[in-house]
């Protein structure tokens, strides 16, 4: 069965993923993969194969593993199915060979192309630089791997443990709702310093899509920027001390999913552009949290003060769909949704059993949509009158929890946690194309918990 591919939901139709393992029956004698492998090993065709009327060009004539997966994977008709296996094939050759490498084949094509680029770049504790590429274009495949410096036995026993993760970073961006950096979050902090993965599709000179992946022992960040709109959560790691086990990560973790769930539904947001941010933040907030855990904590909090808080590490994270102008006969009104949400948390420890943690989170929610005049009826605008029949509504809301935690001498002195809601939605009625009501609501809404 065809699938889409994740780069996006309206880019290319790609065809499954050709396993390792379906090519062992030989394929006919015009299966291209068939012409490169007799090119790269420095063989001729059979003399009774019919003439190629473009034969693959290598870079390198090679029988070595990266490139024999290269012959297979080139005969795949999908630019994206073309890297199955090579990122993960790139990192355990550094384990026996910290040489650079490269290797690409290609074959005449016609012009502009749409581009597949994957870019890994690692850097290591004593500064030196690791860095894979992968391209596929419709024409051609390219792998490079290239370091600034030499690389000691751990370091590259440390780079080859993490061709697994690499790889399911690879196949997890091409579906942008199943994001998996959970193995490149697992990296060895005493030998690598920092990790960056970047994932483009380009068509011609155009970048339709471009997806980023960042970690260090302070930060994490995933941004996503294509035709549906964009993506950006930042993890801050600094307040380890506020984070808790993995039950109260759990349960942190669902009641913001929950928020997200019900701002989506709430504005109407893109189905796409919600999983793809959903899937990120589960992977910046909550993979491999305990990876990070080997920094010294300032303050061993208690239980009563993880209960109170999120458990989660900072961050702040948005997301924006491209605009509609979903209704012809009136191209102002614009289908919209923006949403940024963010949690900072403050410890202060005055010594003596003294000292004090707020935790701040906020929401700001911003969209427009149209909507018919009942639920049994169906919505298709067009610019026919009949049916202009509709809802247009925006709504504009913030909401803000503000935690409070203070000790004396010990002894909890005072524990609250106050939210607010506030807001205003506009709604235009529209009956035949005739704006016939228009009404604003204001809203707000205060609570105020306190803990004993």
């Amino acid at each position: 069965m065809a699938t889409i591919s994740s780069v996006s939901s309206s880019l290319i139709l790609a065809s499954p993923v050709r396993k390792v393992q379906e090519q062992s029956t030989a394929p006919a004698a015009t299966d291209p993969s068939i012409q490169a492998a007799a090119v790269a090993a420095g063989g001729s065709l059979p003399s009774m194969q019919p003439p190629v009327i473009s034969p693959p060009v290598w870079k390198t004539r090679s029988s070595d593993p990266i490139t024999s997966l290269m012959t297979i994977n080139y005969g795949s008709p999908s630019i994206f199915s073309r890297f199955d296996g090579l990122g993960a094939a790139a990192l355990q050759r550094l384990g026996t060979d910290p040489g650079n490498f490269s290797q690409s084949v290609s074959r005449s094509g016609s012009g502009a192309q749409t581009a597949y680029r994957i870019s890994l770049n690692i850097t290591l504790a004593d500064s030196v630089t690791v860095k894979v590429s992968l391209e596929s274009t419709g024409d051609s495949l390219a792998l490079e791997i290239k370091s600034s410096g030499k690389l000691s036995v751990a370091e590259r026993n440390a780079l080859s443990r993490l061709a697994d993760g690499f790889q399911n970073a690879i196949d997890g961006m091409t579906d942008a709702s199943k994001l998996d950096f959970s193995g490149l979050l697992q990296y060895d902090h005493s030998l690598l310093s920092s990790i960056d993965l970047q994932a483009t599709v380009q068509n011609g000179s155009v970048a339709v899509q471009t997806q980023s992946f960042h970690a260090d022992d302070k930060t994490r960040s995933f941004s996503s920027d294509g035709p549906d709109g964009k993506v950006n959560i930042a993890v801050d790691l600094r307040q380890l001390a506020a984070i808790g086990n993995a039950q109260q990560r759990k349960a942190g973790m669902d009641a913001y999913l929950k928020q997200f769930d019900e701002a989506g539904v709430h504005g109407h947001a893109n189905a796409g552009t919600l999983a793809t941010f959903k899937a990120a933040f589960k992977q910046m907030i909550g993979a491999g949290t305990t990876a990070t855990a080997f920094s010294t904590r300032p303050v061993n909090l208690s239980e009563t003060d993880h209960a109170i808080l999120t458990g989660l590490p900072d961050f702040s994270a948005s997301m924006t769909d491209t605009p509609v102008a979903s209704n012809p006969m009136r191209q102002n009104e614009v289908d919209t949704f923006a949403y940024q949400v963010s949690q900072d948390t403050g410890i202060n420890d005055y010594g003596h059993g003294n000292r004090s943690i707020s935790q701040k989170q906020h929401a700001h929610l911003e969209a427009s949509f149209h909507e018919p005049l009942s639920a049994d009826a169906s919505l298709a605008l067009d610019n026919s009158k009949q049916s202009q029949n509709y809802y247009f509504k925006h709504v504009s809301e913030d909401s803000i929890s503000d935690t409070e935690i203070s000790y004396n001498n010990g002894m909890l002195a005072h524990a609250s946690t106050t939210q607010s809601t506030t807001g205003t939605t506009l709604v235009l009625k529209y009956v035949m194309g005739m704006l016939t009501e228009e009404t604003r609501t204001p809203f707000a809404n205060n609570t105020k918990k306190e803990y004993k």
